[in-house]
Parts: C-alpha cells; sequence; structure tokens
C-alpha cells in the first residue's frame, strides 16, 4: 500500500523542523550558506517546501536572507554573539524560576535522562547529540514555566544561539568543563528552591556570555 503524499503545510514544517535541529546542534556552522536545491535534494521535496522554512527561519533571525533568495547563517561577531547568550540567560533565569515550583516527577525524569544522554554523547565526541541533549534539558524547564510568550523567545533564541555554542564546545574550550551546573539544577528545581534554580540556570548560560566576551 503506498503511503499518501503529505500536504504542503506538513512538508513545510517537517522541513523546518529538521532545520531548526540542524541550526541548535551546529550541523549548520556560522556564515554556512544554505542551498535551497541541496536541501531540497537531501529531503526528497520540491524547493517550496525548504524556501517557505527557510523564509520562516530568516525571519525568526536564525538565518540570513540575501540577494537572489540566497540564505546564510549569520556571521556575528564576538560582542553580538555575547549579547544574544547574556539575553538568553536573563530570560532562562526567569523561566527557571516560574517553573521551579511547577516541577513534576515526570519534568524531573525527563532532565534527568537528558543529562545522562549528554554525558553519554560527550563520551563518544558526538557534538550533535551534545548538543541536542542539552536542548532537550534547557526546553524542559522553559517549557514548565507557564509562559509561553517566555518560553517561545527563548526558543527562537537557542535557534540563533546553536551554531556559536557549538563553535565554542567544539573550538574553542574543553566541553566536559561546559557542563557543569545540570546536576545543580535539578536539586535546585526538585526542591522548589526558585532563586537558587533561576542563578544556576543564569550561570549555566553566561558560561557563552564570557567566553565570547573575551573574544571580543
Amino acid at each position: 500500500m503506498l503511503t499518501p503524499p503529505m500536504d504542503p503545510e506538513t512538508l513545510n514544517a517537517t522541513v523546518y523542523a529538521d532545520l531548526r535541529v540542524k541550526l541548535i546542534t551546529g550541523q549548520l556552522k556560522p556564515s554556512e550558506a544554505v542551498s535551497v536545491r541541496k536541501l531540497a535534494e537531501l529531503y526528497g521535496v520540491s524547493t517550496m517546501p525548504v524556501r517557505e522554512a527557510l523564509r520562516q527561519l530568516a525571519s525568526e533571525g536564525a538565518l540570513n536572507s540575501a540577494a537572489r533568495k540566497a540564505y546564510r547563517v549569520p556571521d556575528l561577531t564576538a560582542k553580538q554573539a555575547s549579547d544574544l547568550f547574556f539575553v538568553r540567560g536573563v530570560l532562562e533565569g526567569a523561566a527557571a524560576e516560574l517553573a521551579a515550583p511547577r516541577m513534576t516527577k515526570r519534568i524531573l525524569a525527563k532532565l534527568e535522562t537528558a543529562v545522562g544522554k549528554t554525558h553519554a554523547c560527550l563520551e563518544k565526541r558526538d557534538a550533535p547529540g551534545v548538543l541536542l541533549a542539552n536542548y532537550e534539558f534547557h526546553s524542559a524547564i522553559y517549557q514548565s514555566s507557564d509562559n509561553s510568550a517566555l518560553a517561545l523567545s527563548i526558543d527562537r533564541l537557542y535557534v540563533q544561539t546553536g551554531p556559536w555554542l557549538a563553535y565554542g564546545i567544539e573550538n574553542l574550550v574543553n566541553a566536559e568543563n561546559w557542563l557543569g551546573e545540570h546536576e545543580l539544577i535539578i536539586e535546585a528545581l526538585r526542591n522548589s528552591d526558585a532563586k537558587t534554580a533561576r542563578k544556576l540556570m543564569e550561570e549555566d548560560a553566561f558560561w557563552s556570555v564570557e567566553l565570547y566576551r573575551r573574544m571580543g
């Protein structure tokens, strides 16, 4: 039995979601050009859903659109990257504070699973896997803040900062030195300690702020 073809909206959403993951996990690099034709071949679709996905990402600040509808991952200065991580840190701190009294056993288990995945991927030197597990950890927290506008803002910042976080841990530092706060964050959330959760979450994001500030 043949699988029915996807409708255009489903195709657009599928391509968009996969490109977001590629940005978050650093599979698309800073300043890298994005080819509509090559992506269409990769996904086995026409160019239309690819163009629509790229337009949406450009509207969210995750890609730059150039002449003749070409797209490229932004090539930020060190200060621009540092500024983005600063905003993300402030917003994530607020989200962690809001999420702390709303933690459930299910969410805490999800956080512990994400930390386990992170360490397993570190051992295998799987950088995209590390970044995806890190995103799963953080998104589980800010999605628990009960503030959809805040969660959406942070989620978009993850797509914008993903290539730069990947560049940092792959080229600038020892990745094992990057994940010092996650277990402590889980403990604060388990204890409904909102202030400590906020402080630790801000410190976790400000690691990248300082990394790029030193380069500026």
